[in-house]
């Protein structure tokens, strides 16, 4: 998967786990996408994103925050 990920979207990963994003808009104009979440290259988890905002800085922040608690949730287990 290509990624959409900028330096604005910089979630934390734990060593081994990697993030891609692909990103676009709704007929609304929001953003929504999908996200790949992958532990040393092993697909882990498929995200879907949706109505996160019309402003690119606001929907990355949602999806850091989004991607940082999916992995917290994770590591608790």
């Amino acid at each position: 998967m290509d990624t959409d990920l900028g330096l604005e979207c910089n979630p934390r990963l734990p060593a081994g786990w990697a993030f891609e994003l692909r990103l676009h808009r709704d007929t609304a104009g929001d953003f929504i996408g999908t996200g790949l979440l992958r532990l040393r290259g092993v697909d882990m988890c498929y995200l879907t994103l949706a109505s996160l905002d019309n402003e690119r800085a606001e929907a990355l922040r949602r999806i850091k925050s989004r991607v940082e608690a999916w992995l917290d949730e994770w590591h608790s287990r």
